[in-house]
């Protein structure tokens, strides 16, 4: 599978929405075929309002989820192994509702331990994420969480 080479100065947009989870429910159950449950319903991140609340042994189950998700999107989208230094990111998190979301408690925790798993970004740290940007939004037809790198 080609990847796609990320110049510095270049911007990268990637959508999760209602589309990549069907294409994503299409691998994960060829894979698993057992299972009935698909593991990702929402294309939001989930809140650590929520998250938080949940025992250990569960907390690390919806985090496993999330990266194997994130890793396939990212190999989906031909950036594995890109290896990124530096960037900035920008999340903005499309609800179905006017439910008051705080921005602060949609932290893409699990997203972007997947894009360090998958090779997207070398690390997640201060040091090669340089800034973090969260934002949140209210869409009732496309509820979607879009995803702006910007490599430096």
């Amino acid at each position: 599978m080609a990847k796609t080479k990320v110049k510095k100065g270049e911007s990268i947009k990637l959508i999760i929405d209602a589309d990549t989870l069907v294409k994503y429910h299409k691998y994960y159950f060829a894979k698993y075929p057992r299972r009935r449950v698909a593991p990702i319903t929402l294309p939001t991140h989930p809140s650590i309002n929520k998250w938080f609340i949940l025992k250990r042994p569960a907390m690390n189950h919806l985090k496993e989820q999330w990266k194997e998700f994130i890793v396939w999107f990212v190999e989906d989208m031909k950036l594995k192994d890109a290896k990124i230094e530096r960037c900035t990111m920008e999340f903005i998190s499309f609800f179905k509702t006017r439910i008051r979301t705080d921005c602060d408690n949609m932290t893409p925790k699990f997203i972007l331990d997947g894009f360090v798993m998958a090779g997207l970004i070398v690390d997640d740290d201060y040091l090669h994420l340089q800034t973090l940007t969260l934002r949140c939004g209210y869409d009732k037809y496309h509820p979607r969480t879009e995803i702006l790198i910007t490599v430096w």
